[in-house]
Protein backbone atom coordinates (compact mmCIF):
# COMPACT_ATOMS: atom_id res chain seq x y z
CA UNK A 1 0.00 0.00 0.00
CA UNK A 2 1.39 3.05 -0.97
CA UNK A 3 0.79 6.95 -0.03
CA UNK A 4 2.75 10.15 -0.53
CA UNK A 5 3.57 13.19 0.81
CA UNK A 6 4.25 11.64 4.19
CA UNK A 7 3.87 14.42 7.32
CA UNK A 8 5.37 12.54 10.64
CA UNK A 9 3.35 14.06 13.84
CA UNK A 10 5.07 11.75 16.40
CA UNK A 11 3.82 9.04 18.34
CA UNK A 12 0.25 9.38 16.24
CA UNK A 13 1.96 7.63 13.89
CA UNK A 14 2.49 9.27 10.29
CA UNK A 15 -0.26 11.06 7.72
CA UNK A 16 -0.46 9.97 4.64
CA UNK A 17 -2.18 11.31 1.79
CA UNK A 18 -4.45 9.00 0.08
CA UNK A 19 -5.75 9.07 -4.05
CA UNK A 20 -8.84 11.07 -3.43
CA UNK A 21 -6.78 14.02 -1.65
CA UNK A 22 -8.08 12.87 2.12
CA UNK A 23 -5.29 12.33 4.76
CA UNK A 24 -5.34 8.96 6.77
CA UNK A 25 -2.60 8.18 9.80
CA UNK A 26 -0.63 4.71 10.03
CA UNK A 27 -0.93 3.34 13.55
CA UNK A 28 2.45 2.88 15.32
CA UNK A 29 1.61 0.23 17.20
CA UNK A 30 -0.49 -2.02 15.24
CA UNK A 31 1.20 -1.34 12.07
CA UNK A 32 -2.02 -0.82 10.33
CA UNK A 33 -3.56 2.38 8.22
CA UNK A 34 -6.51 3.59 9.39
CA UNK A 35 -7.62 3.95 6.00
CA UNK A 36 -7.76 2.80 2.39
CA UNK A 37 -4.58 4.32 0.05
CA UNK A 38 -7.81 4.37 -2.45
CA UNK A 39 -8.97 7.39 -0.69
CA UNK A 40 -10.14 7.96 3.74
CA UNK A 41 -13.05 9.93 2.82
CA UNK A 42 -14.36 7.87 -0.47
CA UNK A 43 -13.70 4.51 1.26
CA UNK A 44 -15.58 5.42 4.67
CA UNK A 45 -18.54 7.14 2.28
CA UNK A 46 -18.77 4.01 -0.06
CA UNK A 47 -18.83 1.37 2.73
CA UNK A 48 -20.89 3.18 5.25
CA UNK A 49 -23.17 5.64 3.59
CA UNK A 50 -23.95 4.07 0.06
CA UNK A 51 -23.75 -0.07 0.98
CA UNK A 52 -25.60 0.63 4.11
CA UNK A 53 -28.58 2.49 1.95
CA UNK A 54 -29.16 4.60 5.47
CA UNK A 55 -29.19 7.66 2.44
CA UNK A 56 -32.92 6.46 1.73
CA UNK A 57 -33.89 7.20 5.79
CA UNK A 58 -32.85 10.33 5.59
CA UNK A 59 -34.26 10.86 2.49
CA UNK A 60 -37.65 9.58 4.15
CA UNK A 61 -37.02 12.15 7.28
CA UNK A 62 -37.28 9.17 9.56
CA UNK A 63 -35.07 9.22 12.85
CA UNK A 64 -32.04 6.99 12.61
CA UNK A 65 -29.39 6.05 15.39
CA UNK A 66 -25.75 4.77 14.01
CA UNK A 67 -23.50 3.17 16.44
CA UNK A 68 -19.49 4.17 15.88
CA UNK A 69 -17.56 1.85 16.38
CA UNK A 70 -14.33 2.87 16.33
CA UNK A 71 -14.22 7.04 16.16
CA UNK A 72 -10.17 6.75 14.62
CA UNK A 73 -9.93 10.04 12.13
CA UNK A 74 -13.88 10.86 12.31
CA UNK A 75 -14.40 9.50 8.96
CA UNK A 76 -17.36 7.62 9.62
CA UNK A 77 -19.08 9.82 11.06
CA UNK A 78 -18.67 12.70 9.07
CA UNK A 79 -19.55 10.93 6.03
CA UNK A 80 -23.00 10.00 7.73
CA UNK A 81 -23.17 13.63 9.21
CA UNK A 82 -22.78 14.90 5.02
CA UNK A 83 -25.59 12.05 3.69
CA UNK A 84 -27.74 13.72 6.32
CA UNK A 85 -27.37 17.08 5.62
CA UNK A 86 -27.23 16.88 2.01
CA UNK A 87 -30.65 15.17 2.12
CA UNK A 88 -32.24 17.79 3.61
CA UNK A 89 -33.35 15.43 6.28
CA UNK A 90 -36.18 16.86 8.62
CA UNK A 91 -35.69 14.08 11.19
CA UNK A 92 -33.27 13.63 13.70
CA UNK A 93 -29.59 11.96 13.56
CA UNK A 94 -27.68 10.11 16.49
CA UNK A 95 -24.25 9.11 16.15
CA UNK A 96 -22.46 7.49 19.14
CA UNK A 97 -19.01 7.14 18.30
CA UNK A 98 -16.66 5.07 20.48
CA UNK A 99 -13.10 5.67 20.64
CA UNK A 100 -9.90 4.80 23.45
CA UNK A 101 -7.24 6.34 22.25
CA UNK A 102 -7.26 9.91 24.13
CA UNK A 103 -4.26 11.70 21.87
CA UNK A 104 -6.04 10.97 19.00
CA UNK A 105 -9.36 12.25 20.03
CA UNK A 106 -7.34 15.74 21.54
CA UNK A 107 -5.84 15.62 18.20
CA UNK A 108 -8.98 15.43 15.87
CA UNK A 109 -10.89 17.52 18.33
CA UNK A 110 -8.04 20.59 18.21
CA UNK A 111 -9.25 21.03 14.19
CA UNK A 112 -5.20 21.18 13.50
CA UNK A 113 -4.35 17.39 13.37
CA UNK A 114 -2.27 16.81 9.56
CA UNK A 115 -5.20 14.04 8.35
CA UNK A 116 -7.55 17.41 8.80
CA UNK A 117 -5.86 19.01 5.90
CA UNK A 118 -8.87 20.30 3.66
CA UNK A 119 -11.84 19.45 5.46
CA UNK A 120 -14.67 21.53 4.52
CA UNK A 121 -15.78 23.57 7.33
CA UNK A 122 -18.89 21.89 8.56
CA UNK A 123 -16.43 19.03 9.31
CA UNK A 124 -14.06 21.05 10.81
CA UNK A 125 -17.09 22.73 12.90
CA UNK A 126 -18.64 19.81 14.11
CA UNK A 127 -14.99 17.98 15.73
CA UNK A 128 -13.84 21.22 16.93
CA UNK A 129 -17.49 21.60 18.62
CA UNK A 130 -17.78 18.68 20.38
CA UNK A 131 -17.45 19.40 24.04
CA UNK A 132 -17.49 17.34 27.49
CA UNK A 133 -20.53 16.78 29.20
CA UNK A 134 -19.93 14.19 31.47
CA UNK A 135 -16.97 12.74 32.96
CA UNK A 136 -16.08 9.19 34.76
CA UNK A 137 -18.59 8.27 37.33
CA UNK A 138 -20.47 5.32 35.75
CA UNK A 139 -20.29 2.05 37.31
CA UNK A 140 -16.68 3.60 38.43
CA UNK A 141 -15.13 2.56 34.89
CA UNK A 142 -13.33 5.27 33.15
CA UNK A 143 -15.68 6.96 30.65
CA UNK A 144 -15.97 10.34 29.19
CA UNK A 145 -18.72 11.49 26.70
CA UNK A 146 -18.29 14.62 24.20
CA UNK A 147 -21.49 16.16 22.53
CA UNK A 148 -21.52 18.24 19.45
CA UNK A 149 -25.07 19.45 18.14
CA UNK A 150 -25.89 20.26 14.41
CA UNK A 151 -28.96 21.71 12.52
CA UNK A 152 -29.17 20.89 9.39
CA UNK A 153 -31.40 22.83 6.31
CA UNK A 154 -34.03 20.57 6.70
CA UNK A 155 -34.75 21.76 10.20
CA UNK A 156 -33.56 17.87 12.02
CA UNK A 157 -31.24 17.83 14.31
CA UNK A 158 -27.87 16.22 14.67
CA UNK A 159 -26.77 14.71 18.46
CA UNK A 160 -23.10 13.66 18.17
CA UNK A 161 -21.53 12.06 21.09
CA UNK A 162 -18.11 10.39 21.56
CA UNK A 163 -17.71 7.86 24.87
CA UNK A 164 -14.23 8.04 25.27
CA UNK A 165 -12.67 5.32 27.16
CA UNK A 166 -12.45 1.28 26.48
CA UNK A 167 -15.57 0.03 24.61
CA UNK A 168 -16.10 -2.97 27.02
CA UNK A 169 -16.65 -1.27 30.08
CA UNK A 170 -19.55 -1.10 32.22
CA UNK A 171 -19.43 2.97 31.49
CA UNK A 172 -19.26 2.64 27.72
CA UNK A 173 -21.97 -0.43 28.01
CA UNK A 174 -23.72 1.70 29.86
CA UNK A 175 -23.95 4.50 26.94
CA UNK A 176 -24.67 2.33 24.19
CA UNK A 177 -28.08 0.97 26.51
CA UNK A 178 -28.99 4.22 27.26
CA UNK A 179 -29.21 5.50 23.58
CA UNK A 180 -32.49 3.98 22.56
CA UNK A 181 -32.24 0.92 19.65
CA UNK A 182 -29.77 1.59 17.19
CA UNK A 183 -30.62 1.77 13.18
CA UNK A 184 -26.50 1.22 11.93
CA UNK A 185 -23.88 -0.07 12.72
CA UNK A 186 -20.06 0.78 11.81
CA UNK A 187 -17.83 -1.67 13.05
CA UNK A 188 -14.61 -0.37 12.43
CA UNK A 189 -11.89 -1.11 15.03
CA UNK A 190 -8.76 -2.16 14.20
CA UNK A 191 -8.09 -5.84 12.49
CA UNK A 192 -9.70 -8.92 14.43
CA UNK A 193 -5.69 -10.00 14.34
CA UNK A 194 -4.71 -6.57 16.05
CA UNK A 195 -7.72 -6.02 18.09
CA UNK A 196 -9.32 -9.72 18.76
CA UNK A 197 -11.82 -8.14 21.68
CA UNK A 198 -13.82 -6.38 19.15
CA UNK A 199 -14.59 -8.99 16.92
CA UNK A 200 -15.43 -12.03 19.11
CA UNK A 201 -18.93 -13.33 19.58
CA UNK A 202 -19.35 -11.71 23.02
CA UNK A 203 -19.02 -7.74 21.39
CA UNK A 204 -21.54 -8.70 18.80
CA UNK A 205 -23.80 -10.50 21.86
CA UNK A 206 -23.04 -7.54 24.31
CA UNK A 207 -24.35 -4.90 21.65
CA UNK A 208 -26.89 -6.69 19.72
CA UNK A 209 -29.57 -5.92 22.47
CA UNK A 210 -28.95 -1.82 21.64
CA UNK A 211 -30.16 -2.55 17.95
CA UNK A 212 -33.51 -2.58 16.25
CA UNK A 213 -34.44 -6.25 14.35
CA UNK A 214 -33.21 -5.78 10.86
CA UNK A 215 -30.98 -2.97 12.11
CA UNK A 216 -27.79 -3.22 9.61
CA UNK A 217 -24.01 -3.51 10.77
CA UNK A 218 -21.48 -2.67 7.78
CA UNK A 219 -17.92 -3.63 8.34
CA UNK A 220 -15.03 -3.89 6.33
CA UNK A 221 -13.43 -7.24 7.91
CA UNK A 222 -15.01 -10.28 5.85
CA UNK A 223 -12.72 -12.60 7.57
CA UNK A 224 -13.86 -15.96 8.36
CA UNK A 225 -13.71 -15.77 12.21
CA UNK A 226 -15.70 -12.20 12.29
CA UNK A 227 -18.73 -13.91 9.91
CA UNK A 228 -18.93 -16.88 12.86
CA UNK A 229 -19.22 -14.81 15.47
CA UNK A 230 -21.72 -12.35 13.71
CA UNK A 231 -23.16 -15.94 13.34
CA UNK A 232 -22.75 -17.31 16.59
CA UNK A 233 -24.47 -13.76 18.15
CA UNK A 234 -27.73 -13.46 16.43
CA UNK A 235 -26.78 -11.42 13.24
CA UNK A 236 -27.05 -12.86 9.29
CA UNK A 237 -24.22 -12.32 7.78
CA UNK A 238 -23.25 -11.72 4.13
CA UNK A 239 -20.32 -10.36 1.91
CA UNK A 240 -21.15 -7.49 -0.47
CA UNK A 241 -19.69 -6.13 -3.57
CA UNK A 242 -17.16 -3.71 -3.15
CA UNK A 243 -16.83 -0.40 -5.79
CA UNK A 244 -12.99 -0.29 -4.22
CA UNK A 245 -9.98 -2.44 -4.80
CA UNK A 246 -11.22 -4.79 -1.65
CA UNK A 247 -13.37 -7.58 -3.52
CA UNK A 248 -15.86 -7.43 -0.66
CA UNK A 249 -17.53 -5.99 2.07
CA UNK A 250 -19.30 -7.04 5.33
CA UNK A 251 -23.39 -6.74 5.91
CA UNK A 252 -24.90 -8.23 8.90
CA UNK A 253 -28.63 -7.74 9.87
CA UNK A 254 -29.64 -8.25 13.44
CA UNK A 255 -32.11 -11.21 14.24
CA UNK A 256 -35.30 -11.14 15.95
CA UNK A 257 -35.14 -12.73 19.35
CA UNK A 258 -37.19 -14.12 21.93
CA UNK A 259 -37.40 -10.90 24.28
CA UNK A 260 -37.82 -8.61 21.11
CA UNK A 261 -40.92 -6.47 21.79
CA UNK A 262 -43.50 -7.98 19.86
Amino acid sequence: MSFSKKSPIGALGDAHQTADGSWTLSHPGHFEWYHSADGAATEARSLYVDASGIASDFADGRSVRVLDVGLGLGYNALVTMDAWLQAGSKGPLEILSLENDEDLFAALCSGEAPWLAGWDPVWLGAVTGLVQVQGSNLEGQACQVWQARVVGPGGGQLKWRVCLGDARSGAAVAQIQAAGLFDYVWQDPFSPRKNPGMWGADWFAEIAPAVRCGGCLMSYSVASRVRKALAAAGWRVERIPTSTRKKRWLRAFRLAREEDPT
